[in-house]
């Protein structure tokens, strides 16, 4: 499952294997009671508990992506399924940087109002006072999770001369370039906030309706981490009220099934809000290389279990 123009890719990295391609969920269906392994590079097909105990033979669940909230985790442990996310492998994940370089953008698409600005233009007007943009320089930045993305986030905000802070309690070797302080202080501090956390369930809603009215009035947030860290709803109470001053995001809770998805709607009403269909890390260089990645370590798995 992933991006067509990469099949023989693929193909290439499973040679030991026979390799069915499946780009929907019915032609996932159609081949899901024969496999052994998912290469999952898309996260596009939801893997619920039906369709994994449809997989009688499945051994190892691989995913090109370091979450995995469109699979049931609970069926795949009862049922002995190894799965493998690239959360944690760290030093491959160094120098992968699509995902910050998208969360940066979305950060300066709202900072500049440049989504409604396009619109203004191809309307065929052409009045740059209904624009006016916040200048980076001198501005806070709070920074939710200084792991790799997070720290890839303060390297562009210091280039753009902004002050840099942090919250993240998992970290024991602080980054120099991030100033820490405690959740509470970072948001009512912050002109700009990014969050950058892996999900787990103890960390769903992390940023909660009241987290969300401690944000500092006018603050843009940005997730491009997932949608269950957040409470959507307080995010779209802030917005409609004007707490928030913008929203840029890349995850929805429910993806990719987001039909009638309130963010979506309030998008359609409020130009302050961007939104992207989770293409952080779909960067065709970076994608063969982290399915490269995940194929190896695919592989190596299926050959432990045939021990």
């Amino acid at each position: 499952m992933g991006p067509a123009d990469l099949v023989e890719f693929v193909r290439g990295q499973l040679s030991d294997f026979v390799v069915e391609f499946a780009f929907n969920p019915e032609e996932v269906d159609a081949v899901i009671d024969k496999c052994v392994g998912v290469m999952d590079a898309s996260m596009r097909i939801r893997f619920d508990q039906n369709r994994i105990n449809r997989a009688m033979l499945l051994r190892v669940y691989a995913t090109a992506t370091t979450g995995a909230t469109h699979v049931d985790q609970t069926t795949l442990q009862s049922r002995g399924i190894q799965l493998l996310t690239l959360q944690g492998q760290s030093d491959f994940l160094r120098n992968i940087t699509p995902a910050a370089e998208l969360s940066w953008m979305l950060l300066m698409m709202c900072a500049r109002q440049v989504r409604p600005a396009l619109q203004h233009v191809l309307d065929g007007k052409w009045d740059r006072t209904q624009f006016p943009g916040h200048m980076l320089n001198g501005r806070s930045i709070g920074i939710i999770g200084c792991g790799r993305i997070g720290q890839w986030m303060a390297q562009y905000a210091t280039a753009f001369g902004m002050s840099v802070s942090g919250f993240d309690p998992g970290i024991k070797d602080w980054p120099k370039s991030i100033r820490r302080l405690e959740l509470d202080e970072l948001l009512s501090q912050s002109d700009f906030l990014s969050l950058h956390v892996s999900f787990s369930e103890s960390l769903r809603m992390m940023i909660d309706s009241g987290k969300i009215r401690q944000m500092k009035r006018g603050a843009i947030f940005i997730n491009t981490s997932r949608g269950e860290l957040v409470d959507e709803q307080a995010l779209i109470t802030a917005i409609i009220e004007g707490r928030l001053g913008g929203l840029g995001v890349d995850v929805l809770t429910g993806e990719p099934e987001i039909s009638n998805h309130p963010l979506i709607e309030l998008a359609r009403t409020h130009s302050n809000v961007v939104i992207t269909p989770h293409i952080g890390g779909f960067s065709p260089d970076a994608l063969s290389r982290v399915i490269e990645f995940s194929c190896q370590r695919l592989k190596l798995a299926l050959r432990e279990v045939d021990k």
